[in-house]
Protein backbone atom coordinates (compact mmCIF):
# COMPACT_ATOMS: atom_id res chain seq x y z
CA UNK A 1 0.00 0.00 0.00
CA UNK A 2 1.25 3.66 -0.98
CA UNK A 3 1.34 6.23 1.67
CA UNK A 4 2.67 9.72 0.31
CA UNK A 5 2.93 12.73 3.15
CA UNK A 6 4.65 15.79 3.08
CA UNK A 7 7.59 16.75 5.48
CA UNK A 8 9.43 19.74 7.05
CA UNK A 9 12.39 18.48 8.06
CA UNK A 10 14.58 20.69 10.95
CA UNK A 11 18.01 19.04 11.65
CA UNK A 12 19.54 20.73 15.29
CA UNK A 13 22.79 18.92 13.91
CA UNK A 14 23.67 20.74 10.43
CA UNK A 15 25.67 19.09 7.80
CA UNK A 16 25.63 19.71 4.33
CA UNK A 17 24.27 16.43 2.34
CA UNK A 18 26.69 14.62 0.20
CA UNK A 19 24.99 12.48 -2.80
CA UNK A 20 23.35 8.96 -0.85
CA UNK A 21 20.66 7.31 0.94
CA UNK A 22 20.19 8.03 5.10
CA UNK A 23 18.18 6.88 7.71
CA UNK A 24 15.11 9.08 9.83
CA UNK A 25 14.47 7.05 12.10
CA UNK A 26 13.63 4.02 9.94
CA UNK A 27 12.91 6.35 7.03
CA UNK A 28 15.34 6.05 3.98
CA UNK A 29 15.91 9.26 2.72
CA UNK A 30 17.11 9.61 -0.75
CA UNK A 31 18.77 12.73 -2.05
CA UNK A 32 20.44 13.24 -5.31
CA UNK A 33 22.64 16.71 -4.68
CA UNK A 34 25.92 17.23 -3.24
CA UNK A 35 26.54 19.33 0.45
CA UNK A 36 24.13 22.34 0.79
CA UNK A 37 25.32 25.85 2.35
CA UNK A 38 24.42 26.47 6.01
CA UNK A 39 21.83 28.55 6.40
CA UNK A 40 20.10 27.39 3.40
CA UNK A 41 17.06 25.33 2.26
CA UNK A 42 17.51 22.24 0.20
CA UNK A 43 14.77 20.77 -1.89
CA UNK A 44 14.74 17.47 -3.86
CA UNK A 45 12.61 16.99 -6.84
CA UNK A 46 10.13 14.40 -4.76
CA UNK A 47 8.97 13.25 -1.83
CA UNK A 48 7.35 9.84 -0.83
CA UNK A 49 6.72 7.56 1.89
CA UNK A 50 6.93 3.83 0.48
CA UNK A 51 6.61 0.67 2.06
CA UNK A 52 9.37 -1.28 1.34
CA UNK A 53 10.24 -5.33 0.86
CA UNK A 54 11.61 -5.43 4.26
CA UNK A 55 8.82 -3.76 5.97
CA UNK A 56 10.77 0.09 6.58
CA UNK A 57 9.19 3.04 5.15
CA UNK A 58 11.45 4.44 2.47
CA UNK A 59 10.92 7.98 1.96
CA UNK A 60 13.07 9.95 -1.05
CA UNK A 61 13.49 14.00 -0.42
CA UNK A 62 11.29 15.96 -2.76
CA UNK A 63 9.37 17.99 -1.41
CA UNK A 64 10.35 18.25 2.07
CA UNK A 65 12.44 21.14 2.86
CA UNK A 66 15.77 20.63 5.16
CA UNK A 67 16.95 23.78 6.27
CA UNK A 68 20.60 23.92 8.49
CA UNK A 69 21.30 26.05 10.84
CA UNK A 70 25.15 26.05 10.81
CA UNK A 71 28.06 24.84 8.42
CA UNK A 72 29.77 21.57 8.08
CA UNK A 73 29.68 18.92 5.66
CA UNK A 74 29.33 15.20 6.52
CA UNK A 75 31.85 13.40 4.87
CA UNK A 76 32.23 10.00 4.43
CA UNK A 77 34.18 8.89 7.84
CA UNK A 78 31.72 10.68 9.82
CA UNK A 79 28.77 9.32 7.77
CA UNK A 80 28.94 6.14 9.44
CA UNK A 81 29.29 7.11 12.98
CA UNK A 82 27.39 10.63 12.92
CA UNK A 83 23.75 11.73 13.13
CA UNK A 84 21.56 14.69 13.13
CA UNK A 85 18.26 15.50 15.15
CA UNK A 86 15.82 16.40 13.24
CA UNK A 87 12.31 17.16 13.66
CA UNK A 88 9.16 18.11 11.13
CA UNK A 89 8.63 21.97 11.46
CA UNK A 90 5.23 21.12 12.72
CA UNK A 91 6.32 20.07 15.78
CA UNK A 92 6.25 16.60 15.39
CA UNK A 93 8.21 14.10 17.21
CA UNK A 94 11.97 14.47 16.62
CA UNK A 95 13.40 11.51 14.31
CA UNK A 96 17.05 10.92 14.55
CA UNK A 97 19.02 10.85 11.14
CA UNK A 98 21.38 8.19 11.07
CA UNK A 99 23.70 8.41 8.09
CA UNK A 100 24.12 5.15 5.95
CA UNK A 101 27.33 3.62 5.31
CA UNK A 102 28.63 5.91 2.98
CA UNK A 103 31.09 3.74 0.81
CA UNK A 104 31.38 4.04 -2.90
CA UNK A 105 30.66 0.29 -3.66
CA UNK A 106 27.71 0.69 -1.55
CA UNK A 107 26.88 3.75 -3.04
CA UNK A 108 26.54 2.20 -6.59
CA UNK A 109 24.70 -0.64 -5.75
CA UNK A 110 22.29 1.65 -3.96
CA UNK A 111 22.23 3.71 -6.99
CA UNK A 112 21.58 1.01 -9.25
CA UNK A 113 18.83 -0.79 -7.09
CA UNK A 114 17.05 3.08 -6.88
CA UNK A 115 16.97 2.82 -10.85
CA UNK A 116 16.33 -0.54 -11.55
CA UNK A 117 12.63 0.57 -11.81
CA UNK A 118 13.46 3.37 -14.39
CA UNK A 119 15.77 0.32 -16.36
CA UNK A 120 13.49 -1.89 -16.57
CA UNK A 121 10.72 0.78 -17.58
CA UNK A 122 12.85 1.74 -20.19
CA UNK A 123 13.90 -2.26 -21.57
CA UNK A 124 9.92 -2.19 -21.80
CA UNK A 125 9.09 0.90 -23.43
CA UNK A 126 12.50 0.15 -26.08
CA UNK A 127 10.67 -3.57 -26.42
CA UNK A 128 7.70 -1.94 -27.42
CA UNK A 129 8.63 0.40 -29.65
CA UNK A 130 11.09 -2.23 -31.38
CA UNK A 131 8.60 -4.83 -32.00
CA UNK A 132 6.26 -3.01 -34.14
CA UNK A 133 8.66 -1.62 -35.66
CA UNK A 134 10.61 -4.85 -37.01
CA UNK A 135 9.41 -6.84 -40.09
CA UNK A 136 10.30 -9.93 -41.50
CA UNK A 137 11.27 -10.18 -45.12
CA UNK A 138 11.41 -13.76 -46.48
CA UNK A 139 14.15 -15.02 -48.49
CA UNK A 140 13.51 -13.86 -52.11
CA UNK A 141 11.44 -10.89 -51.62
CA UNK A 142 13.97 -8.64 -52.99
CA UNK A 143 14.48 -10.18 -55.98
CA UNK A 144 11.13 -10.21 -56.65
CA UNK A 145 11.18 -6.30 -56.14
CA UNK A 146 13.96 -6.08 -58.47
CA UNK A 147 12.18 -8.32 -61.40
CA UNK A 148 8.87 -6.64 -61.07
CA UNK A 149 10.92 -2.73 -61.02
CA UNK A 150 12.57 -4.09 -64.37
CA UNK A 151 9.26 -5.50 -66.08
CA UNK A 152 7.38 -2.24 -65.48
CA UNK A 153 9.91 0.13 -66.36
CA UNK A 154 6.90 1.44 -69.42
CA UNK A 155 4.31 1.98 -66.60
CA UNK A 156 5.76 3.75 -64.35
CA UNK A 157 4.65 7.17 -65.89
CA UNK A 158 1.21 8.42 -66.18
CA UNK A 159 -0.08 7.02 -69.17
CA UNK A 160 -0.92 10.63 -70.22
CA UNK A 161 3.01 11.30 -70.26
CA UNK A 162 4.10 7.59 -71.86
CA UNK A 163 5.49 8.34 -75.74
CA UNK A 164 5.08 4.90 -77.19
CA UNK A 165 6.52 4.22 -80.75
CA UNK A 166 4.48 5.61 -83.47
CA UNK A 167 2.85 2.26 -85.29
CA UNK A 168 3.21 1.77 -88.56
CA UNK A 169 0.02 1.93 -91.38
CA UNK A 170 1.58 -1.61 -92.51
CA UNK A 171 2.46 -2.98 -89.07
CA UNK A 172 3.44 -6.24 -89.06
CA UNK A 173 2.38 -9.32 -86.44
CA UNK A 174 5.58 -8.70 -84.23
CA UNK A 175 4.96 -4.81 -84.13
CA UNK A 176 1.78 -5.37 -83.31
CA UNK A 177 2.66 -7.61 -80.81
CA UNK A 178 5.20 -5.33 -79.33
CA UNK A 179 2.90 -1.91 -79.10
CA UNK A 180 0.28 -4.03 -77.30
CA UNK A 181 2.36 -5.00 -74.62
CA UNK A 182 3.55 -1.85 -73.93
CA UNK A 183 -0.40 0.13 -74.53
CA UNK A 184 -2.86 -3.11 -73.51
CA UNK A 185 -5.06 -1.99 -70.39
CA UNK A 186 -5.36 -6.01 -68.98
CA UNK A 187 -1.42 -6.44 -69.51
CA UNK A 188 -0.80 -2.99 -67.39
CA UNK A 189 -3.69 -3.94 -64.65
CA UNK A 190 -1.69 -7.67 -64.16
CA UNK A 191 1.50 -5.80 -63.16
CA UNK A 192 -0.12 -3.60 -60.98
CA UNK A 193 -1.98 -6.07 -59.12
CA UNK A 194 1.76 -7.87 -59.32
CA UNK A 195 3.38 -4.86 -57.52
CA UNK A 196 0.06 -4.85 -55.37
CA UNK A 197 1.03 -8.70 -54.05
CA UNK A 198 4.39 -7.72 -53.21
CA UNK A 199 3.49 -5.00 -50.84
CA UNK A 200 1.23 -7.90 -49.11
CA UNK A 201 4.61 -8.99 -48.35
CA UNK A 202 5.71 -6.56 -45.06
CA UNK A 203 2.59 -6.11 -44.06
CA UNK A 204 2.20 -10.22 -43.89
CA UNK A 205 5.71 -9.77 -41.25
CA UNK A 206 5.08 -6.60 -39.44
CA UNK A 207 3.59 -7.15 -35.56
CA UNK A 208 -0.44 -5.65 -35.66
CA UNK A 209 0.69 -4.52 -32.47
CA UNK A 210 1.70 -0.87 -31.76
CA UNK A 211 2.77 1.52 -29.62
CA UNK A 212 -0.01 2.98 -27.56
CA UNK A 213 0.37 5.54 -25.20
CA UNK A 214 -2.06 6.45 -22.43
CA UNK A 215 -2.47 9.12 -19.69
CA UNK A 216 -5.06 9.62 -16.68
CA UNK A 217 -4.95 11.83 -13.53
CA UNK A 218 -7.15 11.46 -10.43
CA UNK A 219 -8.48 14.58 -8.90
CA UNK A 220 -8.49 15.33 -5.40
CA UNK A 221 -10.37 17.99 -4.13
CA UNK A 222 -10.34 19.45 -6.99
CA UNK A 223 -6.43 19.72 -7.87
CA UNK A 224 -4.12 17.48 -9.67
CA UNK A 225 -0.55 16.09 -8.69
CA UNK A 226 2.14 14.34 -10.55
CA UNK A 227 1.95 11.54 -7.87
CA UNK A 228 -1.87 10.82 -8.73
CA UNK A 229 -1.00 11.06 -12.75
CA UNK A 230 -0.45 8.08 -14.57
CA UNK A 231 1.42 7.49 -18.00
CA UNK A 232 1.32 4.14 -19.72
CA UNK A 233 2.50 2.01 -23.04
CA UNK A 234 1.06 -0.89 -24.18
CA UNK A 235 -1.36 -1.77 -26.84
CA UNK A 236 -5.26 -3.28 -25.36
CA UNK A 237 -6.26 -3.62 -29.23
CA UNK A 238 -4.07 -6.26 -30.94
CA UNK A 239 -1.80 -9.18 -29.48
CA UNK A 240 2.04 -9.31 -30.06
CA UNK A 241 2.74 -12.06 -31.71
CA UNK A 242 5.53 -14.84 -32.05
CA UNK A 243 8.21 -14.08 -34.61
CA UNK A 244 7.57 -17.51 -36.36
CA UNK A 245 3.72 -16.91 -36.94
CA UNK A 246 4.91 -13.71 -38.82
CA UNK A 247 7.37 -15.64 -40.61
CA UNK A 248 4.63 -18.00 -41.92
CA UNK A 249 2.18 -15.34 -42.71
CA UNK A 250 5.19 -13.47 -44.85
CA UNK A 251 6.56 -16.64 -46.77
CA UNK A 252 2.77 -17.42 -47.91
CA UNK A 253 2.39 -13.53 -48.86
CA UNK A 254 5.35 -14.33 -51.08
CA UNK A 255 4.57 -17.04 -52.74
CA UNK A 256 0.80 -15.70 -53.90
CA UNK A 257 2.79 -12.59 -54.98
CA UNK A 258 5.08 -14.72 -57.15
CA UNK A 259 1.50 -16.43 -58.25
CA UNK A 260 0.54 -12.93 -59.47
CA UNK A 261 4.15 -12.52 -61.48
CA UNK A 262 3.59 -15.60 -63.18
CA UNK A 263 -0.42 -14.17 -63.52
CA UNK A 264 1.20 -11.09 -65.42
CA UNK A 265 3.32 -12.86 -67.64
CA UNK A 266 0.74 -15.39 -68.50
CA UNK A 267 -1.63 -12.31 -69.66
CA UNK A 268 0.88 -11.07 -71.75
CA UNK A 269 0.77 -14.16 -74.05
CA UNK A 270 -2.83 -14.50 -73.69
CA UNK A 271 -3.28 -10.32 -75.46
CA UNK A 272 -0.13 -11.95 -77.73
CA UNK A 273 -2.49 -14.53 -78.33
CA UNK A 274 -5.39 -12.19 -78.54
CA UNK A 275 -3.82 -9.82 -81.06
CA UNK A 276 -2.33 -12.53 -83.68
CA UNK A 277 -6.25 -14.30 -83.71
CA UNK A 278 -7.72 -10.69 -84.59
CA UNK A 279 -4.95 -9.88 -86.57
CA UNK A 280 -4.97 -13.18 -88.48
CA UNK A 281 -8.99 -12.81 -89.24
CA UNK A 282 -8.57 -9.62 -90.35
CA UNK A 283 -6.24 -10.21 -92.65
CA UNK A 284 -8.20 -13.14 -94.28
CA UNK A 285 -11.61 -11.07 -94.20
CA UNK A 286 -9.38 -8.45 -96.58
CA UNK A 287 -7.92 -11.09 -98.56
CA UNK A 288 -11.77 -13.05 -98.93
CA UNK A 289 -13.00 -9.59 -99.66
CA UNK A 290 -10.51 -9.31 -102.79
CA UNK A 291 -11.53 -12.76 -104.07
CA UNK A 292 -15.12 -12.17 -103.48
CA UNK A 293 -14.87 -8.75 -105.93
CA UNK A 294 -12.79 -10.96 -108.27
CA UNK A 295 -15.42 -13.95 -108.60
CA UNK A 296 -17.93 -11.21 -108.61
CA UNK A 297 -16.33 -10.25 -111.72
CA UNK A 298 -15.92 -13.40 -113.58
CA UNK A 299 -19.67 -14.04 -113.18
CA UNK A 300 -20.27 -10.53 -114.35
CA UNK A 301 -18.35 -11.73 -117.78
CA UNK A 302 -20.14 -14.71 -117.82
CA UNK A 303 -23.49 -12.97 -117.24
CA UNK A 304 -22.57 -10.70 -120.43
CA UNK A 305 -22.24 -13.69 -122.56
CA UNK A 306 -25.34 -15.14 -122.04
CA UNK A 307 -27.26 -12.06 -122.03
CA UNK A 308 -26.12 -11.70 -125.51
CA UNK A 309 -27.12 -15.26 -125.98
CA UNK A 310 -30.60 -14.74 -124.60
CA UNK A 311 -30.83 -11.74 -126.53
CA UNK A 312 -30.23 -13.80 -129.63
CA UNK A 313 -32.40 -16.67 -128.82
CA UNK A 314 -29.71 -18.66 -128.92
CA UNK A 315 -30.01 -19.22 -124.93
CA UNK A 316 -32.63 -19.72 -122.37
CA UNK A 317 -33.07 -17.40 -119.82
CA UNK A 318 -33.08 -19.75 -117.06
CA UNK A 319 -29.40 -20.24 -116.48
CA UNK A 320 -28.95 -16.25 -116.89
CA UNK A 321 -31.50 -15.65 -114.35
CA UNK A 322 -29.51 -18.13 -111.69
CA UNK A 323 -26.07 -16.86 -112.82
CA UNK A 324 -27.61 -13.16 -111.57
CA UNK A 325 -28.83 -14.69 -108.21
CA UNK A 326 -25.03 -15.99 -108.08
CA UNK A 327 -23.61 -12.20 -108.97
CA UNK A 328 -26.53 -10.77 -106.33
CA UNK A 329 -25.05 -12.88 -103.43
CA UNK A 330 -21.77 -11.44 -103.96
CA UNK A 331 -22.33 -8.13 -103.92
CA UNK A 332 -24.16 -9.30 -100.08
CA UNK A 333 -20.80 -10.99 -99.51
CA UNK A 334 -18.99 -7.83 -100.35
CA UNK A 335 -20.70 -5.91 -97.77
CA UNK A 336 -21.09 -7.98 -95.22
CA UNK A 337 -16.77 -8.35 -96.49
CA UNK A 338 -16.48 -4.72 -95.61
CA UNK A 339 -18.39 -4.31 -92.16
CA UNK A 340 -16.92 -7.59 -90.95
CA UNK A 341 -13.48 -5.68 -91.55
CA UNK A 342 -14.65 -2.31 -89.58
CA UNK A 343 -15.47 -5.17 -86.67
CA UNK A 344 -12.31 -6.82 -86.55
CA UNK A 345 -10.03 -3.76 -87.18
CA UNK A 346 -12.36 -2.12 -83.84
CA UNK A 347 -11.66 -5.00 -82.29
CA UNK A 348 -7.84 -5.10 -83.38
CA UNK A 349 -7.44 -1.72 -82.27
CA UNK A 350 -9.08 -2.64 -78.69
CA UNK A 351 -6.32 -5.00 -78.18
CA UNK A 352 -4.00 -2.40 -78.66
CA UNK A 353 -5.16 0.06 -76.82
CA UNK A 354 -5.83 2.11 -79.80
CA UNK A 355 -9.27 4.57 -80.95
CA UNK A 356 -11.29 2.18 -82.34
CA UNK A 357 -11.24 3.57 -85.99
CA UNK A 358 -7.61 4.05 -86.05
CA UNK A 359 -6.68 2.96 -89.44
CA UNK A 360 -4.70 -0.38 -89.99
CA UNK A 361 -3.89 -1.38 -93.60
CA UNK A 362 -4.57 -5.21 -93.52
CA UNK A 363 -1.74 -7.70 -95.21
CA UNK A 364 -2.42 -9.05 -99.15
CA UNK A 365 -1.70 -12.18 -98.45
CA UNK A 366 -1.44 -14.52 -95.63
CA UNK A 367 2.06 -15.26 -94.13
CA UNK A 368 3.06 -18.72 -94.32
CA UNK A 369 4.07 -20.19 -90.93
CA UNK A 370 6.60 -22.90 -90.00
CA UNK A 371 4.88 -25.83 -88.82
CA UNK A 372 6.33 -27.34 -85.39
CA UNK A 373 8.81 -29.58 -85.51
CA UNK A 374 8.30 -31.16 -81.92
CA UNK A 375 6.37 -34.11 -80.67
CA UNK A 376 3.20 -34.17 -78.96
CA UNK A 377 4.87 -35.72 -76.09
CA UNK A 378 7.69 -32.44 -76.05
CA UNK A 379 5.31 -29.59 -76.52
CA UNK A 380 3.78 -31.67 -72.93
CA UNK A 381 6.96 -31.18 -71.54
CA UNK A 382 7.83 -27.69 -72.32
CA UNK A 383 3.86 -27.19 -71.37
CA UNK A 384 4.12 -28.37 -67.56
CA UNK A 385 7.53 -26.33 -67.45
CA UNK A 386 6.70 -22.95 -68.79
CA UNK A 387 3.21 -22.46 -68.68
CA UNK A 388 2.57 -19.37 -66.45
CA UNK A 389 -0.60 -20.29 -65.41
CA UNK A 390 0.72 -23.79 -63.78
CA UNK A 391 3.58 -22.13 -62.89
CA UNK A 392 1.11 -19.49 -60.75
CA UNK A 393 -1.26 -22.74 -59.54
CA UNK A 394 1.61 -24.30 -58.21
CA UNK A 395 2.89 -20.98 -56.30
CA UNK A 396 -0.73 -21.06 -54.58
CA UNK A 397 -0.21 -24.51 -53.85
CA UNK A 398 3.04 -23.33 -51.88
CA UNK A 399 1.19 -20.47 -50.22
CA UNK A 400 -1.73 -23.00 -49.48
CA UNK A 401 0.12 -25.32 -47.46
CA UNK A 402 2.06 -22.32 -45.93
CA UNK A 403 -1.63 -21.34 -44.81
CA UNK A 404 -2.31 -24.48 -42.84
CA UNK A 405 0.56 -24.28 -40.72
CA UNK A 406 -0.60 -20.80 -39.99
CA UNK A 407 -4.00 -22.25 -39.60
CA UNK A 408 -2.45 -24.71 -36.89
CA UNK A 409 -0.08 -21.90 -35.21
CA UNK A 410 -3.07 -20.30 -33.90
CA UNK A 411 -2.83 -22.31 -30.65
CA UNK A 412 0.30 -21.35 -30.12
CA UNK A 413 -0.77 -18.19 -27.79
CA UNK A 414 -0.45 -14.76 -28.64
CA UNK A 415 0.81 -11.93 -25.35
CA UNK A 416 0.76 -8.67 -24.95
CA UNK A 417 3.26 -6.27 -22.68
CA UNK A 418 2.50 -2.93 -20.79
CA UNK A 419 3.66 -0.58 -18.60
CA UNK A 420 2.41 2.06 -16.52
CA UNK A 421 4.13 4.96 -14.24
CA UNK A 422 3.08 7.79 -11.76
CA UNK A 423 4.94 10.93 -12.79
CA UNK A 424 6.29 11.62 -10.10
CA UNK A 425 8.00 7.86 -10.40
CA UNK A 426 6.66 6.70 -7.01
CA UNK A 427 4.78 4.03 -8.77
CA UNK A 428 5.44 1.57 -11.77
CA UNK A 429 3.04 -1.12 -12.59
CA UNK A 430 4.39 -3.88 -14.76
CA UNK A 431 1.54 -5.96 -16.96
CA UNK A 432 2.08 -9.01 -18.87
CA UNK A 433 -0.89 -10.96 -20.78
CA UNK A 434 -0.76 -14.28 -22.14
CA UNK A 435 -3.77 -15.38 -24.91
CA UNK A 436 -5.17 -18.43 -24.17
CA UNK A 437 -6.28 -19.87 -27.81
CA UNK A 438 -7.34 -23.25 -26.96
CA UNK A 439 -11.05 -21.65 -25.57
CA UNK A 440 -11.70 -21.01 -29.63
CA UNK A 441 -10.84 -24.53 -30.56
CA UNK A 442 -13.70 -24.55 -32.73
CA UNK A 443 -12.73 -22.05 -34.53
CA UNK A 444 -9.39 -22.60 -34.63
CA UNK A 445 -10.58 -26.15 -36.06
CA UNK A 446 -12.53 -24.87 -38.50
CA UNK A 447 -10.08 -22.12 -40.24
CA UNK A 448 -7.76 -25.23 -40.17
CA UNK A 449 -10.27 -27.47 -42.25
CA UNK A 450 -11.07 -23.77 -44.47
CA UNK A 451 -7.08 -23.59 -45.52
CA UNK A 452 -7.42 -27.48 -46.15
CA UNK A 453 -10.29 -27.09 -48.47
CA UNK A 454 -8.94 -24.18 -50.41
CA UNK A 455 -5.38 -26.19 -50.50
CA UNK A 456 -8.05 -29.07 -52.14
CA UNK A 457 -9.66 -26.80 -54.52
CA UNK A 458 -6.36 -24.91 -55.75
CA UNK A 459 -5.06 -28.74 -56.45
CA UNK A 460 -8.03 -29.69 -58.50
CA UNK A 461 -7.40 -25.98 -60.57
CA UNK A 462 -4.09 -27.39 -61.25
CA UNK A 463 -5.35 -30.65 -62.44
CA UNK A 464 -7.95 -29.24 -64.28
CA UNK A 465 -5.35 -26.99 -66.02
CA UNK A 466 -3.07 -29.52 -67.10
CA UNK A 467 -5.71 -31.80 -68.33
CA UNK A 468 -7.33 -28.84 -70.68
CA UNK A 469 -3.67 -27.74 -71.69
CA UNK A 470 -3.18 -31.65 -72.91
CA UNK A 471 -6.30 -31.45 -74.84
CA UNK A 472 -5.60 -27.67 -76.19
CA UNK A 473 -2.18 -29.02 -77.48
CA UNK A 474 -3.35 -32.14 -79.00
CA UNK A 475 -6.21 -30.50 -80.68
CA UNK A 476 -3.78 -28.04 -82.04
CA UNK A 477 -0.98 -30.49 -83.31
CA UNK A 478 -3.35 -32.90 -84.79
CA UNK A 479 -5.00 -29.26 -86.78
CA UNK A 480 -1.47 -27.93 -87.69
CA UNK A 481 -1.08 -31.22 -89.05
CA UNK A 482 -4.42 -31.61 -90.95
CA UNK A 483 -3.72 -27.96 -92.18
CA UNK A 484 -0.12 -28.45 -93.42
CA UNK A 485 -1.33 -31.37 -95.42
CA UNK A 486 -4.51 -29.49 -97.17
CA UNK A 487 -2.26 -26.73 -97.79
CA UNK A 488 0.43 -28.77 -99.70
CA UNK A 489 -2.80 -30.62 -101.67
CA UNK A 490 -3.97 -27.33 -102.87
CA UNK A 491 -0.87 -25.51 -103.61
CA UNK A 492 0.87 -28.33 -104.75
CA UNK A 493 -1.12 -30.23 -107.03
CA UNK A 494 -4.95 -28.62 -107.16
CA UNK A 495 -3.66 -25.10 -107.99
CA UNK A 496 -1.08 -26.15 -110.84
CA UNK A 497 -3.81 -28.72 -112.60
CA UNK A 498 -6.00 -26.12 -111.98
CA UNK A 499 -3.80 -23.14 -114.16
CA UNK A 500 -3.00 -25.81 -116.68
CA UNK A 501 -6.43 -26.69 -117.25
CA UNK A 502 -6.95 -22.98 -117.96
CA UNK A 503 -3.98 -22.81 -120.45
CA UNK A 504 -5.50 -25.46 -122.67
CA UNK A 505 -8.87 -23.68 -121.85
CA UNK A 506 -7.41 -20.32 -123.37
CA UNK A 507 -5.69 -22.62 -126.10
CA UNK A 508 -8.85 -24.27 -127.53
CA UNK A 509 -10.94 -21.06 -127.50
CA UNK A 510 -8.11 -19.38 -129.85
CA UNK A 511 -8.07 -22.54 -131.78
CA UNK A 512 -12.29 -22.16 -132.00
CA UNK A 513 -12.67 -25.27 -130.17
CA UNK A 514 -13.90 -24.07 -127.10
CA UNK A 515 -15.82 -21.28 -125.54
CA UNK A 516 -15.89 -18.90 -122.92
CA UNK A 517 -17.69 -20.67 -120.38
CA UNK A 518 -15.13 -23.49 -119.62
CA UNK A 519 -12.81 -20.72 -119.35
CA UNK A 520 -14.54 -18.48 -116.38
CA UNK A 521 -15.48 -22.09 -114.72
CA UNK A 522 -11.42 -23.03 -114.37
CA UNK A 523 -11.02 -19.09 -113.07
CA UNK A 524 -14.15 -19.86 -110.54
CA UNK A 525 -12.13 -23.21 -109.43
CA UNK A 526 -9.29 -21.33 -109.24
CA UNK A 527 -10.50 -18.20 -107.16
CA UNK A 528 -12.32 -21.16 -104.71
CA UNK A 529 -9.06 -23.21 -104.28
CA UNK A 530 -7.03 -19.33 -103.50
CA UNK A 531 -10.00 -18.98 -100.32
CA UNK A 532 -9.31 -22.50 -99.12
CA UNK A 533 -6.09 -22.49 -98.78
CA UNK A 534 -6.33 -18.57 -97.13
CA UNK A 535 -8.17 -20.14 -94.80
CA UNK A 536 -6.17 -23.16 -94.07
CA UNK A 537 -3.16 -20.47 -93.43
CA UNK A 538 -5.59 -18.17 -90.81
CA UNK A 539 -6.07 -21.38 -89.03
CA UNK A 540 -2.65 -22.66 -89.42
CA UNK A 541 -1.48 -18.94 -87.65
CA UNK A 542 -4.26 -19.24 -85.42
CA UNK A 543 -3.20 -22.73 -84.05
CA UNK A 544 1.05 -21.55 -83.88
CA UNK A 545 -0.44 -18.48 -81.63
CA UNK A 546 -2.29 -20.78 -79.04
CA UNK A 547 0.94 -23.56 -78.79
CA UNK A 548 2.87 -19.94 -78.29
CA UNK A 549 0.72 -19.12 -75.34
CA UNK A 550 0.70 -22.81 -73.93
CA UNK A 551 4.31 -23.16 -73.63
CA UNK A 552 5.07 -19.30 -72.78
CA UNK A 553 7.72 -18.40 -75.80
CA UNK A 554 7.67 -17.99 -79.68
CA UNK A 555 7.34 -21.48 -81.43
CA UNK A 556 10.23 -20.51 -83.47
CA UNK A 557 12.33 -21.00 -80.30
CA UNK A 558 11.12 -24.29 -79.70
CA UNK A 559 11.84 -25.57 -82.81
CA UNK A 560 10.03 -25.73 -86.60
CA UNK A 561 10.05 -26.82 -90.08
Amino acid sequence: MIRRQRHNIVCSRPHAVSPGRYFVSGVAIICGKAGAPSNHSLRCPAARLVESPIGLSAATCGLAQVRWSSPGRLNSSASARTGAECSTASGAPTHKIWPYPFTSSRLRVLSAAAEAPYTLLGLLGLLLVLLPACTIHPTGEQALRRQAAAAGKPFQKPYAQRHLPPLPLDATAPQLIEYAVLNNPGVEEAYWKWRAAIEEIPQAGTQAATLMLTAGTTLQNGQAALANTILGAGDTIYNIRWPSKLSVQARAALQAARAAGWRYRAKIFAVRRAVLFAWYDYANTAVQLRLTRAMKRLLEMEAALLRAGVGAGGQPPRQLLALQNRIDNHRVEIVQFVHQLKFELAGLNALLGRPAAAPLTPPSTIPVTRSPALSERGFLILAMQRNPALRGLHRLVSAGRLDIHRAQMQYLPNFDLGFSTSLDGAVQNFTGDLVAPWLRYQAINASIAQTQNQLRSIQAALRREKVNLAARLLIDLIALRNDHRQIILFAQHIQPRLKEIAALDRADYQQGRGGVESQLETEHMLLDTRQTIADLRTDQGQRIADLDAIIAAPLERAGGR
